[in-house]
């Protein structure tokens, strides 16, 4: 796991990023990982990485370092443009970082993670029916869940929203969708024709879905663009490449301009610094938003129906989940009113010192929170904090960051990496 963040106001940009990584489920976790880069060596350009430190098994920061070696001093009038030349160097590239190589396991991987949680659903569908009834399932029962799981997960996937301009339903289907096919037949034994083949279809459609929860690299690019005068950052959430087609999705695309004076972009684990700047975060009010309708739906059905007129108990219930919904809608309207907004204000008018530090300070409370707090994300984020700087004229600049080696005994790669004289004393330099 990770924890980044961007802030920006007219005059510079200010990332920070942890060093922490987690290995599979917790087994280890690591200090030492590098999250934050410069993607060129004359332009003011900087990106973040989170989630996924690999893209189909390729490191992202052995990725990031090559596009940099081979973008040499070319420049681009704006910041989509960085990016733009950067997802087609993936693809240039795809040979040397062996995607097609390890497509078929990517690919797998989606499909697989789709059905664990249809198999999930499927147990967990089982278990509430035995306890509801207090008795083996007959056959009939069975079958009933089995087909109600399925149809399920495939209105799950219709409800997906579509990634735009992105076709591989037809690549999939005939390239994988015997594969597919084979893998249900033998793990799910129960699922017959026409639900099968449905399920096939249904699944090749996926891919042009946005449907990452088996994983992606977390990408915030931020910087100037020859033609920009203010910063920008462009927010994007990778999955894979099949068929040299990449798979991602455009998270957010934030600009300051004359009306948006200051940004502040929390990246990955954003609970604690959502709290620090809105006084709540997102999975709280999600939880009210759920809990809220359930306590009210339950204290209702609880009220017998004669104290109702006739046929009006379901609009008092469809009222009342109305109220719910605005109750959640001014509590965030409130949050940025009170808490947000005297923040922004002042980002707005911060020095570039001033700016890093709130960065820096931002990544330590969420470090802090994570080495106290007793839950499954202990230890997840922490480590050394590294800091720049990006502004116009004086472009990337590092005032934090961890090395693996002494400078003083490696000259060379500063000389070979910054153009600095050999002679030059490496210790006053950087």
């Amino acid at each position: 796991m990770s924890a980044g963040i961007c802030i920006m106001n007219k005059n510079a940009i200010a990332l920070a990023a942890d060093s922490a990584v987690t290995i599979g489920q917790h087994l280890a976790i690591h200090n030492s990982a590098n999250k934050l880069f410069a993607l060129s060596k004359v332009a003011p350009i900087g990106v973040i990485i989170y989630s996924n430190a690999e893209l189909m098994g390729i490191p992202m920061e052995l990725i990031i370092k090559q596009y940099k070696s081979e973008l040499r001093n070319k420049v681009f009038p704006n910041l989509s443009d960085y990016v733009t030349d950067f997802l087609q160097f993936l693809i240039l590239k795809s040979n040397l970082f062996r995607f097609p190589a390890n497509e078929k396991a990517y690919v797998t991987n989606v499909y697989v993670d789709l059905l664990n949680g249809l198999n999930g659903d499927y147990q967990l569908s089982i278990k509430r029916k035995i306890n509801e009834i207090k008795r083996d399932l007959t056959a009939e029962e069975l079958q009933e869940i089995q087909v109600e799981t399925v149809r399920a997960t495939l209105m799950f996937v219709d409800q997906l929203a579509t990634i735009p301009n992105l076709e591989l339903h037809d690549y999939i289907k005939n390239t994988y969708s015997g594969e597919i096919r084979q893998y249900i037949s033998v793990q799910f034994p129960w699922i017959g024709e026409p639900l099968l083949a449905e399920l096939v279809e249904k699944i090749c459609s996926v891919f042009n879905k946005d449907f990452m929860r088996n994983g992606y690299v977390g990408l915030a690019f931020a910087g100037y663009g020859e033609n920009n005068i203010f910063p920008q950052m462009l927010h994007l959430h990778i999955s894979g490449i099949a068929n040299n087609i990449i798979r991602y999705t455009t998270i957010e695309n934030v600009a300051i301009t004359e009306e948006q004076m200051s940004t502040i972009t929390p990246l990955a684990q954003t609970d604690v610094m959502q709290t620090f700047l809105f006084g709540i975060n997102d999975s709280f009010i999600n939880d009210i938003g759920k809990e809220l309708p359930r306590q009210i739906q339950s204290g209702v059905n609880s009220i017998d129906d004669t104290f109702f007129a006739e046929n009006k108990k379901q609009l008092v219930q469809q009222e009342l989940s109305r109220i719910t919904s605005n109750v959640i809608n001014q509590i965030v309207q409130k949050a940025q009113q009170q808490y947000l907004f005297p923040i922004t204000q002042s980002v707005a008018t911060l020095p570039i010192e001033e700016l890093a530090l709130l960065a820096e300070s931002m990544i330590n409370i969420t470090s802090l929170r994570r080495k106290v707090a007793l839950d499954n994300n202990i230890g997840t984020v922490g480590g050394p904090i590294d800091v720049a700087i990006i502004s116009k004229c004086d472009g990337f600049i590092w005032l934090k960051r961890k090395h693996y080696f002494d400078r003083a005994y490696n000259p060379q790669y500063f000389y070979s990496h910054y153009m600095l004289s050999e002679s030059e004393d490496i210790n006053n330099g950087e």
